[in-house]
């Protein structure tokens, strides 16, 4: 028998079965809060197995696809439906650990020591990574600039590369080994990058 997953106006079950899962999410999430190393880990036991409950989604679609080509469409909407239920609270249990790590960080800079940015768990490792700064360019003004001090690739292209390593940051400028302000750049430093790895 073909089995359909769309969900039809006049089946009264499949909408309530909807509304019941979305109020169990929300009612789950209202209630959720990582507060110490113990919710923590929770979270994390819990992304890992939404993680574990889409590999079972993508292993149970690859089998159904390979004797049934012509039905690759259908279940590949099937596989993405299913997932995305896991996808959404597995990404509110990332957001919820992030945001415990960066307010733990925060006191321990507050009580005056060396924040820790790495938290190894039961089930893996959360840790910020340190990201490099993003520079907001003005072509024009940098083009001008990279020109007079030839900076400038033979196609006419500001040579980025040769600028950022022969100039410092300072503050939010770029600054050349003269001491001049590099024009057209704006240096925005940013948060360390949120990293969640699972292990076993």
């Amino acid at each position: 028998m073909e089995n359909n997953f769309v969900i039809f106006d006049n089946d009264p079950f499949a909408v309530e079965e909807v509304i019941t899962e979305e109020q169990e999410e929300q009612t789950e999430q209202e209630a959720f809060e990582v507060s110490d190393l113990e919710t923590a880990a929770e979270a994390q036991r819990r992304i890992a197995y939404f993680m574990e409950e889409q590999q079972k989604i993508d292993q149970t679609a690859e089998k159904q696809i390979a004797p049934f080509l012509e039905k690759i469409e259908k279940i590949k909407m099937w596989q993405e439906q299913e997932k995305e239920k896991y996808a959404k609270r597995k990404a509110f249990y990332e957001n919820r650990l992030e945001r415990y790590m960066r307010q733990d960080i925060e006191e321990q800079k507050k009580k005056g020591y060396q924040p820790k940015k790495v938290m190894k768990l039961p089930y893996g490792t959360v840790k910020l990574i340190k990201q490099q700064p993003e520079y907001k360019r003005n072509e024009e003004e940098l083009t001008e600039y990279a020109k007079a001090q030839g900076f400038m690739k033979v196609s006419e292209s500001v040579d980025w590369s040769s600028i950022k390593s022969k100039c410092q940051v300072v503050g939010d400028k770029l600054v050349d080994p003269n001491g001049q302000v590099v024009p057209g750049v704006t240096v925005v430093e940013r948060d360390d990058k949120f990293s969640l790895v699972l292990e076993g």
